[in-house]
């Protein structure tokens, strides 16, 4: 604990590999972290093992300046510009004036390219997050740990972060907004799904839900579903009520409610 403290921190940034002072990085940002408080209430955060109220966040020194400002600039920023913050649900606001290219009973699917989206960001932003969730066990609470294993696939993707390489082969990104309260308000570090095909992370944040495959194997029809690899680069809406619900409900079998939030 008295080196995460410090405020002089050398070392190996992974993104950039190059030794340098590093940075206090947050592993959700902490535009999210001050969008979880209402009013003077502090945020609720549910972990496998407990359930409580805290104003913690995650950090850890991981990340030099340069590699900071370049996953803000082509990943963070875009994207506060559309999730659900304060006041609006922007990019679910520019999908009730759209023109949806397919309806299904639960899922309403619109092209990015003909709303003046540009996905581009979103899958950036999802995929550094994803990223950041396999390089650096994050402690959350009770001294558990959270990460991320991505196999061959971490190193295209850090070079695609670092704008080495085009976005990698194998990876595609799905983007939901969700139409549920729940969902909007909320926010879930990357996770790996369980019962799923082909590996799948699922993120939530505060309304986008994120599902991430990555897979080596041609999948008919799942270009068509990614915001970068469909033509019209795709874009989903749809109630998330159920799974919101169900992740709630997974972790509620394993973890404690503190005594402060049973009051």
């Amino acid at each position: 604990m008295k080196d995460m403290a410090r405020s002089n921190v050398y070392g190996k940034c992974p993104l950039c590999l190059k030794r340098r002072k590093l940075c206090k990085s947050h592993y959700l940002g902490r535009v999210l972290h001050k969008l979880s408080f209402t009013g003077k209430e502090r945020p609720v955060v549910m972990t496998p093992k407990l359930i409580t109220i805290t104003p913690r966040q995650l950090w850890a020194h991981l990340l030099c300046a340069s590699c900071e400002r370049l996953l803000n600039e082509r990943g963070e920023k875009p994207v506060h510009a559309l999730f659900n913050g304060k006041n609006s649900f922007p990019l679910l606001g520019r999908m009730g004036v759209a023109m949806a290219v397919r309806t299904e009973p639960t899922v309403v699917t619109y092209s990015g390219a003909a709303m003046g989206i540009d996905t581009g960001p979103l899958a950036y932003y999802a995929l550094s997050l994803l990223w950041k969730g396999s390089v650096h066990k994050w402690t959350t609470l009770k001294g558990q740990k959270s990460s991320i294993d991505l196999g061959k696939h971490q190193e295209p993707i850090r070079r695609y972060l670092k704008g080495e390489a085009e976005f990698p082969d194998g990876v595609y990104v799905i983007v939901t907004a969700c139409t549920d309260v729940g969902s909007q308000g909320m926010v879930f570090a990357p996770n790996l799904m369980a019962g799923t095909q082909y590996p799948m992370h699922s993120i939530l944040v505060r309304g986008l839900w994120f599902h991430i495959i990555t897979t080596d194997e041609k999948v008919p029809g799942l270009d068509n579903l990614c915001c970068i690899r469909s033509p019209r680069k795709t874009l989903h809406k749809a109630d998330c009520t159920e799974p919101f619900l169900q992740a709630g409900r997974f972790i509620h079998q394993t973890a404690v409610v503190s005594p402060e939030l049973r009051r």
